[in-house]
């Protein structure tokens, strides 16, 4: 099971993630998988009170989102109609320096590998107006897939 282990500043978590369109050619994780070009890595507030992901609408533009309609969502503003998408998630993990994703090559002196875990599930998720210090707002829909865990020491980590 992978699992990111970052720090948090006892009020917030933020992760880095991939937005990858919803695509014939993106293949389930079990039958091996095909990447776009570059996916879109952008940073996400994990927000367990938050049913649906959201993203900011620069952040669909430059991961080649395209609008699948509206759906009503409830927030402190009252009840609003966004922009709807259909797309994946994933996480960039981070080889350890110096060790080798299996099946390939070491990498250079000061370079790291890193492994792309896809989630399983497509998502659905809404548009919402995103502050500048993130561009998604995660929610339970990709936090229940795992397990979110939150230290008093700072750390914080979530296996998928």
């Amino acid at each position: 099971m992978p699992c990111i282990w970052l720090r948090h500043n006892n009020s917030q978590l933020f992760v880095t993630l991939a937005i990858i369109p919803v695509s014939p050619g993106l293949l389930s994780q079990s039958a091996g998988v095909m990447l776009p070009e570059a996916p879109y890595l952008t940073t996400a507030l994990v927000d367990t009170g938050a049913t649906i992901t959201c993203l900011s609408g620069s952040c669909a533009n430059n991961a080649g989102l395209f609008p699948i309609g509206k759906i009503p969502i409830h927030g402190v503003g009252g009840l609003v109609n966004q922009n709807s998408y259909l797309f994946h998630v994933a996480f960039p993990i981070a080889m350890p320096p110096g060790l080798a994703l299996p099946g390939s090559a070491a990498p250079a002196m000061g370079q790291q590998q890193v492994q792309i875990h896809i989630l399983d599930r497509i998502i659905q998720g809404c548009e919402f107006h995103a502050p500048s210090n993130f561009e998604v707002l995660l929610g339970m829909d990709v936090i229940s897939t795992g397990t979110l865990v939150v230290q008093g020491d700072g750390g914080f980590s979530f296996s998928f």
